[in-house]
């Protein structure tokens, strides 16, 4: 009994001998996870109940009708597109601020390859959150001496792929109905499917499925379908000229490698970019000229975070007729078995 104790003892010893020599040679790893795991609680213990906040809401309002809708996504998100069930947004978490996280992303100066950062579990990712905006503007100012294009964004929701149960945000309930089943489409999907080291298949993913979801969970409202589908169209424009400015940028940088004035001609380049957003034939251009002022702030930064999320939907939508003819919860069961797999 002694000698098995003794083993225990040298054992746990020895663990803790490796916890101690990871963390020194991790601390500013350790940091900022403790740091995030600080935010994190902050949230999930000042949130209340979505039926209690939901009465202080007044009837008939945007939020208020969004509150109602959440149990109804949920249930459809299971039945009829195969999301593993949690229990997710059945609290909200009331922001005194307008934003709660902030994200940062990084790029080279002359090349779109996004700066990535390694996690336990998560693996390598292309952007960093946190709760604390002096912190993330830290990082963000670190980046841009280090000589990275960086993009420094607040966000609206994300999601801690099923570890927690993630509360909503209270201004998530301000969004158009559409947006909002939209946005909850998606963190769900992470909570169902995550690769790791994966972030531009996982996010195209979400963005691609969540999409396809929320078309068919307001099909019985032809007008929120077609304001939401005009939306989409110009969305889609948006995203397929800026990925032929992604090219142009690349083909720029493979030629001017040896130039004196590479930077001059980068810049040049980005502003005819930004210009060019106004020349196009958008139902509603207002949300697409505030983007123009980003691409000339982030650079390189504001592709990246742009393919993150919509590079892949052209490849997933020939996949998906081809392979699913178009059955949604059949291409969701799929990839539930490929994480498994992994």
């Amino acid at each position: 009994m002694k000698a098995a104790w003794r083993w225990v003892r040298t054992a746990f010893s020895l663990l803790m001998l490796l916890a101690w020599c990871w963390c020194s040679a991790n601390h500013e790893l350790v940091q900022y996870l403790l740091q995030q795991g600080s935010g994190q609680l902050n949230v999930l213990f000042h949130t209340v109940g979505l039926d209690e906040y939901s009465r202080n809401l007044e009837p008939g309002s945007r939020e208020f009708d969004n509150s109602c809708l959440i149990d109804k996504i949920k249930t459809y998100s299971v039945d009829s597109i195969g999301y593993v069930p949690g229990k997710s947004y059945q609290t909200v978490f009331v922001q005194t601020e307008s934003t709660t996280l902030w994200v940062i992303t990084a790029s080279k100066p002359f090349a779109l390859e996004p700066y990535e950062w390694e996690f336990p579990l998560v693996g390598k990712v292309s952007y960093k959150g946190y709760f604390d905006k002096a912190r993330a503007t830290a990082e963000y100012n670190h980046l841009r001496a280090l000589g990275y294009d960086v993009d420094m964004r607040s966000v609206s929701a994300w999601s801690t792929l099923g570890w927690f149960n993630d509360p909503l945000l209270s201004s998530m309930l301000s969004r158009s109905r559409p947006r909002f089943c939209e946005l909850l489409f998606h963190e769900l999907f992470h909570a169902t499917c995550y690769l790791p080291s994966s972030v531009d298949l996982n996010e195209n993913m979400a963005s691609f499925v969540a999409r396809k979801a929320t078309l068919r969970f307001l099909a019985a409202d032809s007008g929120l379908v077609k304001q939401y589908m005009i939306e989409e169209a110009d969305e889609k424009m948006f995203n397929d000229f800026m990925f032929r400015q992604c090219a142009k940028l690349n083909q720029y940088y493979r030629s001017s490698e040896r130039m004196s004035h590479r930077f001059e001609g980068k810049l040049a380049l980005m502003k005819q970019i930004a210009d060019s957003v106004a020349k196009l034939p958008f139902h509603n251009a207002k949300p697409y000229l505030a983007r123009s002022t980003a691409i000339m702030k982030s650079k390189n930064a504001f592709f990246v975070d742009l393919r993150q999320y919509d590079s892949l939907q052209d490849s997933l939508e020939a996949v998906f007729n081809k392979n699913y003819n178009g059955n949604l919860k059949k291409l969701v069961c799929d990839l539930k078995q490929s994480q498994i797999n992994h």
